[in-house]
């Protein structure tokens, strides 16, 4: 299964080139994760995610817009034992084409103890729903 989260670009991601500057794909990615894990329930009572990113990478296919509407596809790539890793593609809406990929590795996290943590069998269920298999 694959998550979406639609955005529409704004003159304010922009840059001097006219094209929306490369730090604003990132920001992208952040809200299509944060979309990803409310709407699956990955979110403490308290309202904090328990998850901390590891790392994060981006490669660019083309140009981002103003005012485009993008089409983020959220999709887990790998499950280890206190960590994930989120894959991420911006598509132009109406046409479907690809314009970047991103990679997201997010590890659990006790904000109590300041500890990374084994993830629970009810997160690795929920995390399995959004497993993409490799053609």
């Amino acid at each position: 299964m694959v998550h979406l989260t639609e955005i529409r670009t704004r003159y304010c991601e922009s840059d001097a080139l006219g094209h929306i500057n490369n730090v604003s794909y990132f920001i992208y990615f952040e809200q299509a994760r944060v979309d990803f894990m409310l709407d699956t329930g990955m979110v403490l009572p308290s309202g904090k995610f328990p998850f901390l990113v590891a790392s994060l990478h981006c490669e660019y296919k083309k140009q981002i817009y103003i005012h485009q509407t993008l089409t983020i596809h959220t999709y887990v790539m790998e499950i280890g034992r206190s960590s994930f890793k989120l894959g991420h593609e911006i598509h132009d809406k109406d046409s479907n084409e690809l314009l970047a990929v991103g990679e997201a590795v997010l590890v659990s996290y006790d904000l109590i103890v300041q500890q990374t943590t084994r993830l629970t069998d009810e997160l690795r269920l929920k995390l399995e729903n959004y497993v993409r298999i490799k053609n």
